[in-house]
């Protein structure tokens, strides 16, 4: 990846900032240890040389300034001024090494003692050296009693400073202290005579003079590094407002992903379950994107007893794919709602019923998204699809895939006694939606039985990736489907959501996730011919109305006895042209109702069979009335439009 000239240019000026403060910081240390290592050298020959000279100054400093002492202490006594100058200025002048000699009195004492607080102090300097030299007295204008010399020579009997710096020379300086007594032997003043420490100095001058020579090098090398910074600072800020701009951009655009994200998410089916008065479906659906929005969707809808449904991914993601979705969800229900007269000038585009009536197919569904999506020449973008057309009356599927991920289909029934039934449903081969213009789509059928239930997904769910890079792959969702059969289809979506996310194990999810699974319960809704040649079709719909409503496992047969009753009575003697049968739920309350065209006849005021009475004694007839009687919990007889309406009523308790 190429960087960009601000960024080479950035790089650039903050490696030559580096070079040249580590040139500089080279050069001082450089330097400075040349000029200590000289200084040092110098210092430890002349202490090696003169260490005695030190210690004869030391002494004949305190032997003169011992010897003042008396003299000092009776005129203070006295409080002579001027005499007491004299006899500082004496000192100076007699012993060389001594170049100041001052005289603190403790507070109070010079104007009476007492509480008074006013400090009186004499100090007397040498100016200038050889015939220069002559000696000075300047104001004494210091607080005297804070410094260490006052404060510790009070207390003892001779007291060296530490090494400091002098105020009328720049020269490093010690002092030597001693406290002044009256007769009584109180301490009334301080006397304190300078001494210089010239080498130290002379070495602290050489030391000022080296660096000095330095500063030039040293002071353009500073501006220029500090010009540096300056560029550097300048370049920080503006980016740092480019970035604040940035920010409240990306911020602005987080806020309209959202609100995109929540029209996205609105779009789509989200009621379940979708269909609050029918008993013959169960469906439900989960999209969870990857990012705010993304290019997975679904939706579904009824029309004229039949379940027009589809999953799709649109490759890419983000807003595009979430536009491109948007557009397809749209076309999808405009697709699905069309009329069939409309569909009939595309060929193999319907599918002949038993009563010989056109329908609309999956692939006639797909056919048309496909010619709208190559219409708005969406080079590059397709759209995988599952299509399905669900009959309700008869559970016949009929599917398109688009080169989508196979769907399961899932059975109650156990295999070997101990697995449960889940395949991947065959899939044509089919290119996606919108990959080659002029691609015709082929759809298939197969027979749904009731409680088999359809589980749909998109590649999310089984490329979902853990942290060793693994998939979840389509064998571990086939055996958790396995595993679930039984349940609802939003506890299996559910449980399907869990398993990806597991398997992730908090590894950021990189494709949006879409689920859906329905289950077929069975069609309330049977017609038989008049002649009984369909009548074994009989048990299984009483059987599949009666699990729907989840009546008594017990209470099953004695329904299919009171229905087959019912409608062999119409068979044998209603001349009826039509029977049709309807279930419903209603109150806790199985009602299944058998209409027929026939003579009119109610069974709930004909008489029924006596059975107390020896069958070869009692007359004929009625031992279908009492079945259908005994075997339900309640009937209902009407006559309406030319048509007998008998209903079956069985209580529904719960277990």
């Amino acid at each position: 990846m190429k960087l960009k000239h601000q960024t080479r240019l950035s790089i650039l000026v903050i490696v030559v900032a580096a070079l040249l403060l580590e040139a500089n910081t080279a050069l001082e240390f450089f330097s400075t240890r040349r000029s200590f290592n000289e200084q040092l050298t110098e210092k430890a020959q002349r202490d090696l040389n003169g260490s005695h000279r030190i210690a004869k100054v030391k002494l004949e400093v305190e032997t003169a300034v011992n010897a003042a002492l008396p003299t000092m202490e009776r005129l203070a006594v006295e409080m002579n001024a001027d005499s007491l100058r004299e006899a500082m200025r004496q000192l100076v002048l007699v012993q060389e090494q001594i170049v100041g000699v001052s005289l603190g009195f403790v507070p109070g004492y010079v104007h009476g003692g007492g509480s008074s607080e006013q400090r009186f102090g004499l100090y007397v300097y040498e100016e200038g050296q050889g015939k220069d030299m002559h000696l000075i007295e300047p104001t004494y204008d210091i607080d005297y009693t804070q410094r260490p010399w006052y404060k510790r020579a009070l207390s003892s009997r001779g007291y060296w400073s530490e090494p400091y710096e002098g105020k009328y020379s720049y020269v490093l300086m010690c002092s030597y202290s001693l406290p002044v007594h009256d007769a009584a032997g109180r301490a009334v003043a301080v006397l304190s005579a300078d001494v210089p420490l010239r080498e130290l100095s002379q070495m602290a001058a050489q030391f000022y003079e080296n660096q000095q020579r330095a500063v030039l090098r040293n002071t353009l090398l500073h501006l220029l590094g500090l010009l540096l910074l300056g560029f550097i600072v300048y370049r920080a800020v503006a980016y740092l407002r480019r970035l604040q701009t940035m920010s409240a951009e990306k911020e602005r655009i987080a806020g309209e992903l959202r609100v995109a994200h929540d029209i996205q998410q609105s779009m789509i089916p989200k009621t379940f379950p979708g269909f609050p008065v029918r008993d013959d479906l169960e469906l439900y659906a989960q999209l969870t994107p990857a990012r705010e929005v993304g290019g997975d969707f679904y939706d579904f809808l009824i029309r004229d007893e039949r379940l027009y449904f589809c999953v799709g991914d649109v490759a890419g993601k983000g807003v595009p794919a979430a536009l491109l979705m948007t557009v397809m969800r749209a076309l999808f229900r405009t697709e699905a709602g069309r009329n069939l007269s409309e569909k009939l000038k595309v060929k193999s585009e319907k599918f002949a019923t038993a009563d010989g009536s056109e329908k609309l197919t999956a692939a006639a569904i797909v056919q048309g998204l496909h010619a709208a999506m190559c219409e708005e020449q969406t080079d590059g973008y397709f759209v995988t699809m599952f299509v399905g057309v669900l009959d309700l009356t008869t559970g016949e599927l009929d599917y398109c895939n688009a080169g989508h991920e196979k769907p399961i289909i899932l059975s109650e029934k156990l295999i070997d006694k101990s697995e449960k039934l889940a395949t991947a449903l065959d899939s044509k081969r089919n290119l996606p939606v919108g990959a080659l213009p002029g691609w015709q789509f082929e759809g298939q059928q197969v027979q749904l039985t009731a409680g088999e239930m359809l589980f749909l997904y998109t590649d999310g769910l089984n490329e979902a990736r853990d942290a060793h890079d693994r998939p979840l792959s389509r064998d571990r969702v086939l055996s958790l489907a396995r595993q679930h059969s039984d349940e609802t289809p939003r506890h299996l979506v559910e449980l399907m959501e869990a398993a990806a996310h597991n398997h992730a194990a908090g590894i950021e999810q990189s494709d949006d996730i879409t689920l859906m699974a329905l289950r077929w319960l069975g069609s309330n809704r049977l017609e038989l011919q008049t002649d009984g040649s369909d009548l074994a079709l009989l048990e299984g719909f009483v059987e599949q109305v009666g699990r729907r409503a989840r009546l008594a496992e017990q209470e099953v047969p004695r329904l299919r006895v009171a229905v087959e009753e019912a409608v062999t009575n119409v068979i044998s003697y209603a001349r009826a042209t039509s029977i049709v049968l309807t279930s419903e739920v209603r109150d806790a309350v199985l009602r299944l109702t058998v209409t027929d065209d026939g003579q009119p006849f109610d069974p709930t005021t004909a008489p029924m069979a006596d059975t107390s009475i020896p069958a070869d004694q009692r007359e004929e007839g009625g031992l279908g009335i009492l079945f259908i009687r005994r075997m339900s919990d309640a009937l209902e007889y009407r006559r309406e439009d030319g048509r007998n309406i008998l209903t079956i009523k069985k209580l529904i308790i719960d277990n």
